[in-house]
């Protein structure tokens, strides 16, 4: 078994309300390193779900800041709520890059909905502020494929190419993703 060189840690924030999606993409992320199996990379998804919750002597979500504070790429993602630990976990984010450029990269994604958000987008990406690509996404398939977008420059820098056909998107010579029609 090889040692793992490098891991691309993306710490994933969103209200409850996409509780199904954050499934989705723990799975996609699951995929990524199986086929990354045989290289030294591995993409490490970091949410709350995945941690002990178990009391250690402080509140959870403090946990849960100090995880985004160690990510390479924090993504916060919103549908109808603006969840008040969703905010709280960009905003750490946000000024953990100011500080220190770690998290490397920040991400919002809002998710196309018929229904009308709780929130002004607007008055959200003005308090999470300039730092932040803001981008939408439809359906878990267009989340996806903008999370692999994000993933490829540093995939490609430890060797592992992520490409398009014309149906797909691959990661080295595997399909990871049909594209939507």
């Amino acid at each position: 078994m090889k040692q793992t060189q490098t891991e691309i840690k993306v710490f994933l924030a969103s209200s409850s309300e996409l509780e199904l999606e954050r499934a989705f993409i723990g799975d996609f992320f699951n995929d990524i390193n199986s086929i990354l199996a045989d290289t030294d990379v591995r993409v490490r998804l970091l949410k709350w779900e995945v941690f002990d919750p178990a009391y250690k002597g402080e509140r959870k979500q403090t946990e849960y800041d100090h995880q985004v504070k160690k990510s390479d790429i924090f993504i916060v993602l919103f549908r109808a709520k603006a969840g008040k630990y969703a905010i709280e976990e960009a905003e750490v984010a946000r000024n953990e890059y100011t500080q220190n450029k770690k998290p490397q990269d920040l991400y919002c994604f809002f998710q196309d909905w018929r229904e009308k958000s709780e929130f002004d987008t607007d008055e959200l990406k003005s308090t999470l502020g300039a730092d932040f690509i803001f981008d939408s996404f439809v359906d878990v398939v267009g989340l996806k494929t903008r999370i692999l977008k994000i993933l490829a420059p540093r995939l490609d820098a430890n060797g592992v190419s992520v490409t398009e056909t014309d149906k797909f998107v691959r990661v080295g010579e595997v399909n990871v993703l049909r594209k939507s029609r």
